[in-house]
């Protein structure tokens, strides 16, 4: 499909997870299945691209979580979560602490982050009451160490780079915009900071983001109910239309990564629930006839070059 002109398409529900606040999707393709986060009721979720064998597991760990993110062990997966970056057991919910670059600070929890095209994590941080602009980025080095990419956030979110890792593109859902950055190839310091794309009241404000083979990002939007898909230029390109207003975060799932998983969450306000939706915190699919790229794992073995 090419990246020119205007498409539409609606997503279907792939599985009724009935998340409070779905996030963090992520196709594993060692174990051929999707993976992807319940952040308020903790809990890891998984589920074949035919929607069987969906699974919740519980994890005794407070609330919010973070993100999830490919490992180098088969079985596990890194999750950031209250007090740090984590490596979670899948099958049994266990979670062993690896570092807290937050260093403790209450005030600051773990939001969406994503694996570059060299095996670096880069992780986000948010204020936890989403109003003082004390969020970070930070990318993490295969050394184990944590360096701040960008900082003056109350929420960040999304982050997804370019098909030859380039480009970092991230979500300042508080200032209604995606922006983009140059990265060199020792990742830090990134360079000429610029908006990528703005919103407005009516789009909902910026989520989750991933890039498809066609170099074209695409975004979840927390209350515009849709993902929309972006050309590398930064234009309208595609709309994913969904019966959920909290659209949270996407990604490329499946064999051939030709279907796109979307998460979602409930309405929190309790005099919505008799106007809340039976789809809301569902994970949704569709095939938009383009392929995503494929995860890479977090590098942990030591690189002269990160």
């Amino acid at each position: 499909m090419s990246a020119t002109g205007f498409r539409q398409w609606t997503a279907g529900t792939l599985v009724a997870a009935g998340d409070a606040l779905g996030e963090s999707a992520l196709w594993d393709a060692r174990t051929q299945a999707v993976y992807w986060l319940d952040l308020l009721r903790p809990g890891l979720n998984r589920v074949a691209i035919d929607g069987s064998g969906f699974r919740q597991t519980v994890l005794p760990m407070p609330p919010p979580l973070g993100m999830i993110a490919l490992g180098d062990h088969p079985g596990s997966l890194f999750l950031t979560a209250r007090g740090g970056l984590y490596r979670l057991d899948v099958d049994t919910g266990a979670a062993s602490l690896l570092a807290d670059p937050s260093q403790g600070q209450t005030d600051i929890v773990f939001n969406d982050g994503k694996v570059d095209r060299a095996g670096r994590l880069w992780l986000g941080t948010s204020h936890a009451l989403e109003s003082e602009p004390k969020g970070s980025l930070y990318m993490r080095s295969p050394d184990g160490s944590f360096r701040i990419a960008d900082s003056g956030f109350p929420v960040s979110n999304g982050p997804a780079f370019s098909r030859n890792g380039s480009i970092l593109y991230f979500s300042d859902s508080v200032g209604r915009q995606i922006l983009a950055y140059d990265v060199p190839a020792a990742g830090l310091p990134l360079l000429r900071r610029r908006v990528f794309a703005a919103f407005d009241e009516a789009d909902g404000v910026p989520d989750g983001l991933t890039v498809d083979a066609e170099d074209c990002l695409w975004c979840a939007h927390w209350g515009g109910a849709c993902v929309t898909r972006f050309a590398p230029d930064g234009r309208r390109i595609g709309r994913v239309e969904l019966p959920v207003r909290l659209v949270t975060s996407c990604a490329f799932a499946g064999p051939g990564l030709e279907t796109l998983v979307v998460t979602s969450a409930r309405t929190t306000e309790p005099t919505d629930v008799k106007k809340s939706r039976p789809e809301e915190g569902s994970l949704f699919s569709c095939r938009p006839g383009v392929q995503g790229l494929l995860e890479i794992p977090v590098n942990e073995a030591p690189s002269s070059h990160a």
